[in-house]
């Protein structure tokens, strides 16, 4: 059992490598939750005035040079490049012929290959992102690791060393299905 529990269960595959393996199954899931978008846009413009401010002040000593950089680069992290990465961010789940494969692009820089010998069960779940995960996204928790982007359904996979792995989906009667017939093959 102990050999079983070292062996990885999953590889991590080049975003760039192109995969030779039949394409089964695909969802691409964003963050388009009105909810995020209300918050995430107070937040950026809250940061772009903090960052307007050292161009309303008017102040030459070094000590408030320091702070205006630190304020303007607050404003263009804060208020332009995280809600473009939120904007960009997609959770790709692929069903192939040699395996599933999970990407969460731009967040992780490969794809997750779990092949299908290494899956002893799928199936559909409810569950509650926040109480059981503590949120979307890639989480960990004692329940195991979810890949989830909205909502409350998705598949639960239990692998053969006894790594839980949930992954968020819009279509999960699809997607079990497909990893069902693909393991039946």
């Amino acid at each position: 059992m102990d050999k079983l529990r070292s062996k990885p269960m999953s590889s991590e595959v080049s975003i760039t490598d192109d995969i030779d393996a039949t394409l089964m199954f695909r969802e691409v899931q964003q963050f388009r939750q009105p909810w995020i978008w209300v918050v995430l846009s107070c937040s950026s413009l809250a940061a772009l005035y903090v960052a307007a401010i050292p161009f309303v002040l008017d102040s030459n000593s070094e000590d408030t040079l320091v702070v205006h950089i630190i304020l303007i680069l607050f404003g263009i992290i804060f208020g332009v490049i995280f809600p473009i990465l939120f904007y960009t961010t997609k959770l790709i789940t692929e069903i192939r012929s040699d395996g599933l494969y999970l990407s969460f692009y731009p967040l992780l820089f490969s794809r997750i290959k779990i092949p299908f010998e290494n899956i002893v069960k799928a199936e559909v779940k409810t569950y509650h992102p926040l109480r059981e995960y503590g949120g979307w996204g890639i989480r960990h928790s004692p329940t195991g690791k979810a890949y989830n982007v909205s909502g409350n359904r998705g598949v639960q996979l239990e692998l053969a060393n006894g790594e839980r792995i949930l992954i968020g989906s819009h279509s999960p009667e699809q997607l079990a299905r497909a990893i069902a017939f693909s393991r039946g093959r």
